[in-house]
């Protein structure tokens, strides 16, 4: 059974359609690259698969909830899907430790010395367990991207969303943020990636979908879509991203 489920999903802002009739579905273990050009629809895409943007029409069923539905319970569902953003919404003021156990201690009702080992095994899978007591302003941009996927990953959850989270970084950090990804896809972890870095979306993506005009406008294995574009879109827009 998939993981995620959109059928024919339509969101507007006003009159301007974002998401027109959109099909995608994600199996269990499954890595998704989302690619295309600004304004194509993918990062509402991954907000109203978590239930941050509500549609207008279709069904969006994410782990077995209807989340298009106005009763569904949204707090639960974010439990298990968890979403990094471009801006790494971090408390300056708290310790990485703190940003990490807040989900597991009011969420999940942790208790704290459980959640501080949580913390500990979540930065560690990062390569940041150094860095517990490091307050977040103290951080690099890399190192606060990593520590916002370590508060996801203390979570447990059962889908990471990630929305074109190396985009505010400098280059010679995205590489860093880009490792724990392929650590992650390694350790089996399902992931729906938003990314312009198509060396990232070929090397580890077993699918990659292009939108376009708020389409999915084409979706196959990583080689496919790089070598054999169907489409003008997608011809144009690998050219204009691959130098």
């Amino acid at each position: 059974m998939s993981l995620v489920e959109l059928r024919q999903v339509v969101k507007r802002y006003g009159t301007h359609t974002v998401l027109d009739q959109v099909d995608l579905s994600v199996e269990p273990g499954e890595i998704v690259a989302i690619i295309g050009r600004s304004g194509s629809g993918k990062s509402t895409m991954l907000r109203c698969i978590n239930g941050l943007e509500r549609v207008q029409a279709g069904e969006v069923v994410v782990d077995g909830v209807a989340v298009h539905q106005p009763g569904a319970d949204l707090r639960s569902l974010r439990a298990r899907v968890g979403f990094v953003f471009q801006s790494y919404n971090l408390f300056p003021h708290l310790t990485a430790e703190k940003n990490i156990t807040l989900g597991p201690r009011i969420v999940q009702g942790v208790d704290p010395a459980r959640a501080t080992e949580l913390a500990r095994q979540a930065l560690r899978r990062v390569g940041l367990e150094e860095k517990l007591q490091s307050y977040a302003d103290e951080l690099s941009g890399g190192q606060q991207q990593r520590v916002a996927i370590a508060r996801c990953l203390a979570m447990s959850p059962k889908i990471m969303l990630f929305d074109e989270i190396t985009s505010a970084l400098d280059p010679e950090l995205v590489g860093e943020v880009l490792k724990v990804l392929e650590d992650m896809a390694r350790d089996g972890m399902t992931m729906l990636v938003v990314t312009h870095e198509m060396n990232f979306a070929r090397r580890v993506a077993d699918r990659v979908v292009f939108m376009h005009q708020g389409k999915v406008w084409e979706q196959g294995p990583a080689e496919q879509i790089f070598a054999e574009p169907r489409t003008d879109a997608l011809r144009q827009f690998l050219s204009s991203v691959l130098h």
